[in-house]
């Protein structure tokens, strides 16, 4: 044995000592129990102590030292989720956002503006614009720095929150500047994480001109600190936390996902033009040479999937020329309608993937706001149970269904909520019962088998749409009772719109996983550049055999 292979099986075994002391410690504290007649029983008993009270590794077979692997992950778990508290996480970083965006805040409350208004009065002036710029890669690496060291324990903490019904936003860089999301659907869902829209644009920011760097950096600091209350209340499980993407601080899951979306843009487009491609350069290539607008029409097969804003009124023709000069033409850099087609995709597929797996890591539901990324999501369950289909025969498993086709924009719900009034709804626990009506329905339909997944997804949208009608009862009882919360009136906080869940039977949060765990993804040399973090999912994923489901939140407008 060389110097080399000494020094590593010297460090291996200090390793194995300090995990068998550790489950040396957890089977005296009773953390863990035992089948009796299980074979690693035996193998336990056989294990002997030296006199130093070292352990004999000699007598420590493979099923030991697997249990004690086992049990150092979840005593470093534990004792890094102890260093890091969650409330301490979020409270560090909106005191580093306060000291950067308090002032523009405080202006904007008194003066009753947007983050949206804000944003635009201070990018208007080219001194302002450099005097918010200048230092903008500083601030963006510092929140990097920061999330780097605080993102594996507020991950870890949120979950093993395995009680609480967790939504994880998606589909935007951050909510609504105009709408408290957590308001409109904070009654339904224990816990909101939405994204750090910083680490979500610091891509962008490279690509963005100074104007808009300094109007997406005003708007992005003055939408969080909307949050500051409701992330750093007093309250477990938290009503929200703000957490990135595990892509903005694992570049190579950023670049998996892209191969993801990839993948799945090239369905997309083959339902587009009608035709199949092999390679996203293929689809490029192809979309290169449709350099007109008429071109793209007459190769078009169907133009009900080629969508870029949902707002967007007009013909075909009109939405691809509005398409040429929008924002994403601008970041594409070009003015190409074949490839603004093309790359529409691509672009909103990776969203969809993203959220998917951060979705199914966090163990909480996809919640969307924005129509148009809804859509997307739509589809992108629709073509995973394609998938499913041709690999198991079974037949129509796809089911999307949402409260709205049984009242379209007539759902009322309670979404309207002060951040004051829900932080004392949560802390005292009145109208418990409202937060209980999503969890259990989603709970069946994400667990409904896929040989019988219609018969189940139609029972549970019956029972979500049972206990709405039992819930607005309810709410009528208590505006009755003139109820208040935080002085004010739950009669003030009724919504109507629509609220959408959709699912696909898939036996897998998202296809892609599947394929992972199966090999079957890429090419067998491409396997090995999967992360080591989404084959580790991917191995869970199998296991769970969860579907994917998703919500949207839409307003129709207020209750009067």
């Amino acid at each position: 044995m060389n110097k080399s292979e000494d020094k590593e099986k010297k460090a291996y075994e200090e390793r194995l000592q300090r995990r068998l002391q550790i489950l040396k410690k957890e089977f005296e504290l009773g953390n863990i129990q035992i089948a009796p007649g299980l074979q690693v029983v035996e193998s336990l008993k056989a294990v002997r102590y030296a006199s130093d009270g070292s352990v004999d590794l000699s007598t420590v077979d493979g099923l030991v030292r697997s249990m004690a692997l086992a049990a150092e992950f979840v005593h470093d778990r534990q004792e890094m989720k102890n260093s890091l508290p969650l409330s301490e996480i979020q409270n560090m970083y909106f005191t580093f956002l306060e000291k950067n965006f308090g002032q523009f805040y405080k202006v904007m409350r008194e003066r009753g503006l947007t983050p949206h208004d804000a944003g635009m009065a201070l990018s208007r002036n080219a001194s302002t614009i450099e005097e918010l710029t200048k230092n903008l890669p500083a601030f963006v690496d510092t929140i990097g720095e920061f999330w780097t060291n605080a993102a594996p324990a507020a991950h870890a903490h949120i979950e093993d929150m395995y009680k609480a019904l967790k939504g994880v936003f998606g589909g935007d860089l951050f909510p609504s500047h105009s709408e408290n999301i957590a308001s409109k659907c904070g009654l339904y869902i224990d816990t909101l994480v939405l994204p750090d829209p910083f680490m979500r644009s610091r891509d962008l920011f490279k690509r963005w001109k100074p104007k808009e760097q300094a109007y997406y950096l005003i708007k992005h600091g003055l939408s969080l600190l909307q949050y500051r209350e409701l992330a750093c209340a007093d309250i477990s499980p938290p009503i929200v936390v703000i957490l990135p993407n595990s892509t903005a601080v694992h570049e190579d899951e950023k670049q998996f996902i892209l191969r993801l979306g990839q993948r799945d843009a090239l369905v997309h487009a083959g339902k587009i033009f009608g035709r199949r491609f092999e390679s996203f350069d293929e689809l490029m290539e192809y979309a290169s040479a449709l350099d007109s607008i008429d071109r793209v029409i007459s190769e078009v097969a169907d133009p009900s999937r080629v969508l870029f804003d949902t707002e967007w009124s007009g013909s075909f023709k009109e939405k691809l020329k509005r398409a040429t000069k929008d924002q994403h033409a601008e970041l594409l850099r070009t003015t190409n309608p074949g490839i603004i087609v093309a790359s529409q995709a691509l672009g909103r597929m990776s969203v969809s993937n993203e959220l998917l797996i951060e979705a199914r890591r966090l163990g909480g539901t996809p919640i969307i706001e924005v129509p148009t990324s809804w859509q997307y999501f739509v589809w992108k369950l629709e073509y995973d149970a394609e998938n499913v289909e041709r690999e198991t025969n079974l037949p129509d498993l796809h089911v999307v269904r949402g409260l709205q086709a049984l009242a379209e924009n007539k759902m009322e719900w309670l979404g309207r909520v002060p951040p004051q009034a829900l932080i004392e709804i949560r802390k005292t626990g009145a109208i418990k019962e409202i937060r209980t009506i999503l969890a259990k329905g989603i709970a069946d339909l994400s667990l409904a088998n896929p040989t019988n997944f219609h018969t189940t997804s139609d029972q549970v949208f019956e029972n979500i749409h049972t206990a709405f009608t039992e819930h607005k009862k309810k709410i009528s009882e208590l505006k009755a009772k003139r109820r208040k919360f935080a002085g004010s009136d739950i009669g003030s906080w009724l919504v109507v719109g629509s609220l959408a869940v959709a699912a696909a039977a898939t036996g897998s949060p998202v296809w892609g996983l599947a394929a992972i765990a199966a090999d079957q993804l890429l090419d067998a040399p491409k396997l090995k550049d999967i992360p080591q973090s989404i084959r580790e999912l991917a191995s869970e994923s199998q296991k769970l055999k969860q579907s994917p489901v998703g919500m949207l939140f839409k307003f129709a407008r207020r209750k009067t």
